[in-house]
């Protein structure tokens, strides 16, 4: 029993000793491991207190875009300039372009606890550029500008790298647009009196030649809108062509629908329009869900899209997903407006319980 016992007693030992040195092994990585984190820490924190010390004092730091993120911008856009300063945000309310003080130009919003103060382009930064820019023969351009910030009576500020600042020549005169806006209400208003909304056989109004008519209206009118408030023509983005695109496409699968049943219908004498409102919503025996839809759907983004104009002075641009659903919404109509029950239909149906037969006088 013994010489058992002192067997077994070798083995335990090795074991422990074993366990011992691996314990002591894993913390002794994990104790270079946490030692190694710590001087990478300090050595950054080191490497960012001197860069910052680098910095002089009231520097701007960087320069962003609030809508695309880059080191450029347009008219109307709005800039973030960070600060390394240990002033008060409030002191930088003025923006400088070269050097020279924009005036009437207020900062847009300030943050003092980043030390950001963001300033929005607007028609008095156009015109201070434009005066650079003023013996150039020139549509639209690109130029380096550089920016500093202060108060009304000094610059404080300075910015080391420029900023390229897309701007627009402006339109003169703006009496011009007046004649235009008039001209365009007087064709429009003898276009409805010529049933322009009409189908072809001028009884009933049409939900795909009203698209097509209310897009274009609210195009020309933002458009116009941002002309006579910015002096300048406004880029037309991709998203605003694909609206015009849908409703041209709707307009036209309806013509060609209308044409394919032309020649099998006889026109009804008695047959007349039930007003614009219930025609474009009905088929003539009642309202459909699909025009409907179409309608809200329309209504709705024409709406968002006059507001964002106005509001930005830029023409608005709709995601993928809104093109995606007008898109659907408007397929949707001219797909099952094949299936829609006719609305000139050359007699009226029997009343039931008649037994009047065919050919009866």
């Amino acid at each position: 029993m013994l010489n058992k016992v002192s067997l077994k007693h070798p083995l335990n030992a090795k074991k422990h000793v074993g366990r011992l040195l691996f314990w002591g092994l894993c913390m002794l990585l994990c104790t270079e491991a946490i030692s190694q984190h710590v001087a990478d820490t300090t050595k950054r924190k080191v490497a960012a207190d001197t860069a910052i010390k680098k910095v002089p004092a009231d520097s701007i730091i960087s320069i962003i875009n609030l809508g695309s993120q880059h080191d450029s911008a347009k008219i109307n856009e709005v800039l973030a300039f960070k600060i390394y300063t240990s002033k008060s945000i409030a002191t930088f309310n003025t923006l400088y372009v070269d050097g020279v003080r924009i005036g009437g130009l207020q900062p847009w919003k300030l943050n003092e606890c980043d030390k950001i103060v963001f300033f929005k382009l607007d028609t008095a930064f156009q015109n201070l550029v434009l005066q650079f820019l003023e013996s150039k023969s020139i549509d639209k351009t690109i130029i380096p500008v550089r920016f500093s910030l202060g108060d009304t009576s000094n610059c404080s500020t300075k910015q080391g790298y420029p900023i390229y600042i897309e701007v627009k020549q402006k339109l003169k005169p703006l009496w011009v647009w007046w004649v235009v806006v008039l001209l365009l209400m007087v064709i429009s208003a003898i276009a409805l009196y010529k049933n322009i909304l009409k189908d072809d056989n001028n009884l009933y109004y049409s939900l795909g030649r009203t698209q097509l008519f209310y897009w274009s209206l609210i195009f020309v009118f933002a458009y116009l809108y941002i002309c006579k408030h910015t002096g300048a023509l406004p880029d037309i983005p991709g998203s605003v062509l694909t609206l015009i695109g849908i409703s041209v496409a709707t307009t036209a699968a309806s013509k060609v629908i209308e044409n394919k049943t032309k020649e099998k219908v006889v026109i009804d004498p008695a047959a007349k329009s039930e007003g614009w409102f219930l025609d474009i919503l009905s088929d003539g025996s009642s309202i459909n869900i699909q025009r409907f839809q179409n309608v809200i759907f329309n209504l709705v983004f024409g709406i968002i899209f006059i507001q964002k104009s106005i509001a930005t002075n830029l023409l608005p641009d709709f995601d993928d997903n809104v093109l995606i659903l007008l898109g659907i919404s408007s397929g949707t109509y001219a797909g099952l407006k094949i299936t829609e029950a006719t609305k000139e239909q050359n007699q009226p149906a029997a009343p039931v319980g008649t037994d009047k037969k065919e050919g009866e006088q």
